[in-house]
């Protein structure tokens, strides 16, 4: 056996409270080595008088067998949940490979016989220790998070009201070339008279890109946290907006910008114009009193947008100074602004933008200041990467879900696409990706197939409609909140940031009918089929393009080819009674399941 190959790591992703009297327990191993594993578990303290003598409860009651929960390139992953009364657990592994039992803890990992070596085997100090299983520590995530279905909005791009003033270009009439610099009158009121439509189409939630009072198009250089971007309306108009939100069912999510402000908030002019003496100084990161050391424009601006500048930045703008955050002052005054709009305007989350460049320790801080205020916020950041250090319940509930983008982009898109993936390649990066995170926080995951960050997925899959539809239905049936990019439900493309921010088209001739119908159709179906929110995959097939995977009594086919193909289900559902769930007609399933060229089958199993 692959000694090397065998890990676990306790008070992690591999070991961690499910609920207040479970226990999930992971274990790597070497693909293919092992034959069997079991979990001798057990309460420290809990012993019995048996015969005259004490025994350990962990060597009274009957070991724990684990089962491989999936396969990655190199790896073998078996699983257990472990129910536990009492809350405290120590635990250890017995290892079957190569006709020898491995005994493995957090001292040893070592060759044993098990009636030879019965004192090292029951020595519960070279055991895996769990504790306690404290409530207070249990990922306390909304309980409406996994339900939702989002759809982002860039304001300035979605819809122009009747009331919205004159001045801005025709609506659209810029796709190629649209800049960030550009404003087309989108607006809260305009929000607000598509709502209707967002209800018919399915949403649930809402989550805007930043729309506080900034000078760009993006806002993401924020002037004042405490008023409407004047071009979007007013505060009123966004209390009106939530409101009718909520009666519609849509829960309303906004952008707050606390890592950097932009070159005109009030804080930042008062530095440049007292420099130390501004009781504001330390409320940036700014090496001396010559911060300026670049041009300025006939207003006051710089006259360079990407520089390396003698103060902290977002980037290396100097227009997006960045914000310390350990500095009282702007600690008291960020969490005032979190608390600020759930008060007065009863949102419903926080996307924290560029969040993993934040202190935790703030993070912490703006958890219980929001929570105290409303217990049940969502709490949303933007991380690129793994984010397991964001994610143990004291500070976020949830990341922006890039790592299921990446494999995703890989896999179905197809231009200028980078490290093209195989379908069995993007099965293992998939089962990676549902083993970094405990089941309880893969469930609250903001799952998405592009941003106003990306390149759009219908661009990304080369104009390919089927392909697009293919990349929505993966994160669709996938575990999480599955995220809609404004327009993608009719076809919008674009490339790269800014040309992803193109403006939303109404013209229903130029909207494509078939991609908002499947947009409509899988949001009823996860609504109405628990097992799309299931954290559980199993893969059947991921060869020659196609995916075939079970969750629960859902199955799942996907066919990448540009020919139609026949797909083979397991011998055990062979000819097992399912109902397809786009036509609720009764099906056997066998071995002759067509898929059309980029098409797709979604059965749910008969019990």
């Amino acid at each position: 056996m692959n000694l090397h190959a065998v890990r676990h790591t306790p008070k992690g992703p591999m070991a961690y409270a499910y609920d207040e009297h479970t226990l999930h327990i992971h274990l790597q191993t070497a693909k293919g080595e092992v034959a069997g594993v079991e979990l001798i578990v057990g309460d420290p303290f809990e012993w019995r008088l048996e015969n005259g003598a004490y025994i350990w409860s962990g060597k009274a009651f009957p070991r724990q067998a684990m089962a491989i929960e999936c396969r990655t390139e190199l790896f073998d992953h078996w699983y257990v949940s472990v129910d536990t009364a009492s809350t405290r657990n120590k635990y250890a592994f017995l290892i079957r490979a190569d006709g020898k039992t491995w005994f493995y803890g957090c001292r040893d990992l070592t060759a044993v016989d098990l009636v030879k070596d019965e004192k090292l085997i029951y020595n519960l100090a070279g055991y895996f220790n769990y504790p306690y299983i404290n409530r207070e520590d249990l990922i306390d995530a909304p309980s409406w998070a996994d339900d939702t279905v989002w759809y982002q909005i860039f304001t300035d791009r979605f819809h122009k009201s009747a009331k919205q003033k004159d001045g801005f270009p025709v609506w659209g009439s810029v796709e190629l070339g649209i800049k960030n610099n550009m404003f087309f009158g989108g607006d809260l009121p305009g929000v607000i008279e598509k709502i209707p439509y967002l209800h018919s189409l399915g949403v649930t939630g809402i989550y805007f890109t930043p729309i506080f009072k900034a000078y760009s198009a993006h806002k993401y250089d924020t002037e004042d946290y405490y008023t409407i971007d004047p071009s979007f309306g007013t505060n009123d108009d966004f209390k009106q907006l939530v409101k009718t939100c909520h009666k519609s069912g849509i829960r309303v999510m906004l952008d707050a910008v606390f890592n950097h402000c932009g070159w005109d908030h009030p804080y930042f002019q008062d530095v440049i114009k007292n420099k130390k003496a501004s009781p504001y100084w330390d409320c940036f990161f700014i090496e001396d009193e010559n911060f300026i050391n670049f041009p300025l424009d006939a207003n006051g601006r710089p006259a360079v947008h990407s520089i390396q500048p003698r103060f902290r930045t977002f980037a290396m703008t100097p227009f997006m100074p960045k914000l310390n955050t350990g500095n009282p002052v702007m600690e008291k005054y960020l969490l005032d602004v979190g608390t600020h709009w759930i008060k007065e305007y009863d949102i419903d989350g926080w996307r924290l933008d560029v969040s993993n460049e934040v202190s935790h320790a703030f993070w912490r801080k703006f958890r219980q200041a929001v929570r105290a205020v409303k217990n049940d916020i969502y709490i949303l950041g933007e991380n690129w990467d793994d984010s397991t250090p964001w994610l143990r319940g004291d500070q976020m509930d949830a990341v922006m879900n890039y790592e299921i983008s990446y494999p995703i982009w890989q896999f179905f898109g197809t231009f200028n696409t980078p490290g093209k993936i195989t379908a069995e390649r993007f099965a293992y990066r998939i089962n990676n990706l549902l083993l970094s995170y405990p089941k309880t926080v893969a469930k609250n995951m903001f799952n998405l197939v592009d941003s106003h960050d990306t390149m759009r997925i219908l661009t990304r899959c080369g104009g390919n409609v089927s392909l697009a539809k293919l990349a929505y239905l993966f994160i669709f049936t996938f575990c999480g909140s599955p995220a809609i990019l404004y327009g993608d439900e009719i076809g919008l493309e674009g490339g790269d940031d800014p040309d992803s921010r193109r403006c939303m088209i109404w013209d229903e001739s130029r909207q494509n009918q078939s991609m908002f119908d499947f947009m409509r159709s899988m949001i009823a179906l996860r609504k109405s089929t628990p097992d799309f929110k299931n954290t559980e995959l199993k893969w059947h097939q991921h060869e020659d393009n196609i995916l075939v995977y079970q969750k629960g009594s859902l199955i799942v086919m996907m066919n990448t080819n540009a020919e139609p193909r026949s797909v083979s289900i397991p011998s055990e559902d062979d000819r097992k009674a399912a109902i397809d769930l786009e036509s609720g007609k009764p099906q056997l399933l066998n071995n002759k399941i067509l898929l059309p060229a980029f098409g797709y089958r979604l059965f749910e199993m008969e019990s």
